[in-house]
Protein backbone atom coordinates (compact mmCIF):
# COMPACT_ATOMS: atom_id res chain seq x y z
CA UNK A 1 0.00 0.00 0.00
CA UNK A 2 2.78 2.37 0.97
CA UNK A 3 4.63 1.45 -2.23
CA UNK A 4 1.50 2.26 -4.30
CA UNK A 5 1.09 5.64 -2.60
CA UNK A 6 4.77 6.45 -3.19
CA UNK A 7 4.54 5.67 -6.94
CA UNK A 8 1.36 7.73 -7.20
CA UNK A 9 3.04 10.68 -5.53
CA UNK A 10 5.93 10.49 -8.00
CA UNK A 11 3.51 10.45 -10.96
CA UNK A 12 1.71 13.53 -9.61
CA UNK A 13 5.01 15.38 -9.18
CA UNK A 14 6.08 14.55 -12.74
CA UNK A 15 2.76 15.75 -14.11
CA UNK A 16 2.93 19.00 -12.11
CA UNK A 17 6.53 19.56 -13.19
CA UNK A 18 5.63 19.05 -16.84
CA UNK A 19 2.74 21.47 -16.52
CA UNK A 20 4.99 24.15 -15.03
CA UNK A 21 7.49 23.62 -17.87
CA UNK A 22 4.77 24.09 -20.47
CA UNK A 23 3.48 27.18 -18.69
CA UNK A 24 7.00 28.64 -18.41
CA UNK A 25 7.73 28.03 -22.08
CA UNK A 26 4.40 29.53 -23.08
CA UNK A 27 5.00 32.65 -21.01
CA UNK A 28 8.54 33.03 -22.45
CA UNK A 29 7.32 32.60 -26.04
CA UNK A 30 4.51 35.06 -25.52
CA UNK A 31 6.82 37.62 -23.97
CA UNK A 32 9.49 37.61 -26.78
CA UNK A 33 7.67 39.90 -29.25
CA UNK A 34 7.02 42.40 -26.44
CA UNK A 35 10.74 42.46 -25.51
CA UNK A 36 11.97 42.70 -29.12
CA UNK A 37 9.57 45.42 -30.26
CA UNK A 38 11.45 48.33 -28.62
CA UNK A 39 14.76 47.08 -30.08
CA UNK A 40 13.30 46.92 -33.59
CA UNK A 41 11.98 50.47 -33.21
CA UNK A 42 15.40 51.59 -31.95
CA UNK A 43 17.31 50.14 -34.94
CA UNK A 44 14.68 51.46 -37.35
CA UNK A 45 15.13 54.93 -35.87
CA UNK A 46 18.92 54.73 -36.21
CA UNK A 47 18.63 53.76 -39.89
CA UNK A 48 16.31 56.70 -40.53
CA UNK A 49 18.82 59.03 -38.88
CA UNK A 50 21.62 57.65 -41.08
CA UNK A 51 19.54 58.31 -44.19
CA UNK A 52 18.88 61.88 -43.06
CA UNK A 53 22.61 62.42 -42.46
CA UNK A 54 23.46 61.14 -45.93
CA UNK A 55 20.88 63.40 -47.56
CA UNK A 56 22.29 66.37 -45.66
CA UNK A 57 25.85 65.56 -46.81
CA UNK A 58 24.81 65.30 -50.46
CA UNK A 59 22.94 68.60 -50.26
CA UNK A 60 26.01 70.36 -48.81
CA UNK A 61 28.18 69.00 -51.62
CA UNK A 62 25.80 70.44 -54.21
CA UNK A 63 25.88 73.98 -52.79
CA UNK A 64 28.98 74.98 -54.79
CA UNK A 65 28.20 74.78 -58.51
CA UNK A 66 31.24 74.24 -60.70
CA UNK A 67 31.82 76.52 -63.69
CA UNK A 68 32.78 74.69 -66.87
CA UNK A 69 34.02 75.86 -70.28
CA UNK A 70 31.13 77.14 -72.39
CA UNK A 71 29.21 78.46 -69.39
CA UNK A 72 28.62 82.11 -68.59
CA UNK A 73 30.83 83.67 -65.95
CA UNK A 74 28.54 84.53 -63.00
CA UNK A 75 28.30 88.03 -61.59
CA UNK A 76 30.55 88.40 -58.56
CA UNK A 77 31.81 91.66 -57.07
CA UNK A 78 35.37 91.52 -55.74
CA UNK A 79 37.25 94.25 -53.96
CA UNK A 80 40.46 95.43 -55.61
CA UNK A 81 43.75 96.06 -53.86
CA UNK A 82 43.36 99.66 -55.12
CA UNK A 83 40.11 100.07 -53.16
CA UNK A 84 37.80 99.81 -56.18
CA UNK A 85 35.11 97.15 -56.69
CA UNK A 86 35.03 94.93 -59.77
CA UNK A 87 32.18 92.78 -61.07
CA UNK A 88 34.02 90.03 -62.92
CA UNK A 89 30.83 88.71 -64.50
CA UNK A 90 29.48 92.05 -65.69
CA UNK A 91 28.76 92.51 -69.43
CA UNK A 92 31.87 93.74 -71.22
CA UNK A 93 33.12 94.45 -74.72
CA UNK A 94 36.54 92.92 -74.09
CA UNK A 95 37.77 89.41 -73.45
CA UNK A 96 39.41 88.64 -70.12
CA UNK A 97 42.19 86.55 -68.63
CA UNK A 98 41.95 85.71 -64.92
CA UNK A 99 44.91 84.37 -62.97
CA UNK A 100 44.25 82.97 -59.48
CA UNK A 101 47.33 83.20 -57.29
CA UNK A 102 48.81 83.37 -53.77
CA UNK A 103 51.82 85.33 -52.53
CA UNK A 104 53.63 82.18 -51.29
CA UNK A 105 53.28 80.45 -54.68
CA UNK A 106 56.68 80.39 -56.46
CA UNK A 107 55.25 79.74 -59.97
CA UNK A 108 52.90 82.72 -59.40
CA UNK A 109 55.91 84.93 -58.64
CA UNK A 110 57.59 83.77 -61.85
CA UNK A 111 54.47 84.41 -63.92
CA UNK A 112 53.57 87.83 -62.51
CA UNK A 113 56.23 89.83 -64.48
CA UNK A 114 55.13 88.05 -67.68
CA UNK A 115 51.50 89.02 -67.03
CA UNK A 116 52.68 92.57 -66.38
CA UNK A 117 54.29 92.80 -69.80
CA UNK A 118 51.39 91.15 -71.60
CA UNK A 119 48.89 93.41 -69.84
CA UNK A 120 50.77 96.49 -71.07
CA UNK A 121 50.85 95.06 -74.59
CA UNK A 122 47.21 93.87 -74.88
CA UNK A 123 45.27 95.98 -72.35
CA UNK A 124 43.22 97.69 -75.08
CA UNK A 125 41.90 94.33 -76.28
CA UNK A 126 41.98 92.00 -73.26
CA UNK A 127 41.44 92.65 -69.55
CA UNK A 128 43.94 90.91 -67.28
CA UNK A 129 43.00 90.36 -63.63
CA UNK A 130 45.18 88.81 -60.97
CA UNK A 131 42.80 87.35 -58.37
CA UNK A 132 44.42 86.64 -55.02
CA UNK A 133 42.65 83.91 -53.07
CA UNK A 134 43.00 85.72 -49.75
CA UNK A 135 41.38 82.85 -47.87
CA UNK A 136 44.71 81.03 -48.26
CA UNK A 137 46.92 84.10 -47.92
CA UNK A 138 47.54 87.20 -45.80
CA UNK A 139 46.59 90.67 -46.99
CA UNK A 140 49.93 92.20 -45.93
CA UNK A 141 51.77 89.58 -47.99
CA UNK A 142 49.53 90.29 -50.97
CA UNK A 143 50.31 94.01 -50.76
CA UNK A 144 54.03 93.32 -50.40
CA UNK A 145 53.96 90.94 -53.41
CA UNK A 146 52.20 93.53 -55.58
CA UNK A 147 54.57 96.36 -54.59
CA UNK A 148 57.76 94.32 -55.00
CA UNK A 149 56.84 93.33 -58.56
CA UNK A 150 55.26 96.70 -59.46
CA UNK A 151 52.15 94.99 -60.81
CA UNK A 152 50.16 97.20 -63.18
CA UNK A 153 47.17 94.96 -63.88
CA UNK A 154 44.31 95.03 -61.33
CA UNK A 155 44.71 92.78 -58.29
CA UNK A 156 41.36 91.58 -56.94
CA UNK A 157 40.70 89.82 -53.63
CA UNK A 158 38.69 86.61 -53.53
CA UNK A 159 38.49 86.91 -49.75
CA UNK A 160 36.43 83.76 -49.05
CA UNK A 161 37.75 81.77 -52.01
CA UNK A 162 34.20 81.49 -53.41
CA UNK A 163 35.07 82.20 -57.06
CA UNK A 164 38.21 80.04 -56.91
CA UNK A 165 36.12 77.14 -55.57
CA UNK A 166 33.70 77.49 -58.49
CA UNK A 167 36.60 76.83 -60.85
CA UNK A 168 37.65 73.73 -58.94
CA UNK A 169 39.99 75.33 -56.38
CA UNK A 170 42.76 72.81 -57.06
CA UNK A 171 46.10 74.64 -57.34
CA UNK A 172 47.92 77.91 -57.95
CA UNK A 173 48.22 79.37 -60.43
CA UNK A 174 44.91 78.66 -62.16
CA UNK A 175 44.12 80.60 -65.34
CA UNK A 176 40.68 81.19 -66.84
CA UNK A 177 40.09 82.67 -70.29
CA UNK A 178 36.75 84.39 -70.96
CA UNK A 179 35.56 85.73 -74.32
CA UNK A 180 33.98 89.16 -74.86
CA UNK A 181 30.49 87.63 -74.42
CA UNK A 182 31.36 86.52 -70.88
CA UNK A 183 31.63 82.81 -71.73
CA UNK A 184 34.37 80.72 -70.16
CA UNK A 185 36.69 79.31 -72.82
CA UNK A 186 39.39 77.48 -70.87
CA UNK A 187 40.38 76.62 -67.32
CA UNK A 188 44.12 75.97 -67.14
CA UNK A 189 45.70 74.65 -63.95
CA UNK A 190 49.42 75.23 -63.46
CA UNK A 191 52.13 77.59 -64.66
CA UNK A 192 52.34 78.69 -68.29
CA UNK A 193 55.40 79.96 -70.13
CA UNK A 194 55.46 83.53 -71.44
CA UNK A 195 54.82 82.28 -74.96
CA UNK A 196 51.89 80.12 -73.83
CA UNK A 197 50.38 83.04 -71.92
CA UNK A 198 50.73 85.29 -74.95
CA UNK A 199 49.10 82.69 -77.19
CA UNK A 200 46.11 82.53 -74.83
CA UNK A 201 45.79 86.33 -74.81
CA UNK A 202 46.24 86.57 -78.59
CA UNK A 203 43.48 84.00 -79.04
CA UNK A 204 41.19 86.26 -77.01
CA UNK A 205 42.28 89.44 -78.80
CA UNK A 206 39.80 90.95 -81.27
CA UNK A 207 42.66 91.69 -83.64
CA UNK A 208 43.05 88.07 -84.75
CA UNK A 209 39.45 86.78 -84.36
Amino acid sequence: MKRFLFIRAIIVLVMVGSSWGIIANTVYSASRPVENAPLEEKYKGEKELDVEKNVGTESAAEVIKRIKPGQQLPSMILKGLNGKSYDVGAPRNKAMLISFWASWCDPCRLEAPMLNELYSKYKHDVDVYGINVTRYDRLEDVQKFSRSLALRFPILLDEQGALFEQFGGVAFPTHVTIDDHGRVREIIIGMLSERELECKIEALSKKIR
